[in-house]
């Protein structure tokens, strides 16, 4: 998959609903998308590695960060900083490639509005509530008071999908994967 021109492609949408493996397939499927690794406060997942997924600071680190301007966005989600650092896109802009971040509503939506970037916003939804519940204890790294509160979250974060420009039910991975391959194509 070739993408022309430099845009910002953000997939967003609640945890759970495929984010990540959309985003990963979507990054070995092309040769000029580069991956916004974002910077987090939170602990490392057993399945993480520093520099792929996140990049792992402490709380005063992030701190400075935000004081030197060093984020194009950064919010509170579940009690730890998130972080877009902003110096990677500008780089990777530079060599014509276009950007791929997969960041949480709110990250997603300060993006949307400040219009630095053109960028094209994906909502990625789970076919339905329940479905989005069982995902997260499938996931098996949750206790069940962080899962509800996650489910709670999602149907807040569900209601702003109007404000992306594409709205996609993951019901089946490969169509999802394919609907937001062939937007991505065609910009």
């Amino acid at each position: 998959m070739l993408v022309k021109g430099n845009f910002l492609i953000i997939i967003s949408g609640p945890s759970g609903a495929g984010k990540s493996s959309i985003t990963s397939k979507l990054l070995s499927s092309s040769k000029n998308l580069d991956f916004s690794v974002s910077y987090t406060t939170r602990e490392k997942r057993i399945n993480e590695h520093e520099s792929n997924d996140y990049i792992y600071v402490s709380r005063e680190k992030f701190e400075e960060l935000i004081e030197t301007n060093s984020f194009l966005e950064y919010e509170i989600v579940h009690g730890h900083y998130y972080g877009t650092p902003i110096q990677p896109i500008n780089e990777a802009m530079g060599f014509n490639h276009s950007v791929l971040l997969d960041i949480d509503v709110k990250g997603a939506s300060t993006i949307i509005n400040t219009n630095h970037f053109d960028c094209v916003s994906f909502f990625i939804r789970p076919p339905s509530i329940e479905d989005l519940h069982q995902r997260l204890v499938n996931r098996g790294d949750m206790k069940d008071h962080e899962i509800e509160k996650r489910v709670a979250e999602a149907k807040n974060e569900i209601m702003k999908s109007k404000y992306f420009d594409h709205l996609i039910v993951n019901e089946n991975f490969e169509d999802c994967f394919n609907e937001i391959k062939r937007i991505i194509v065609g910009l």
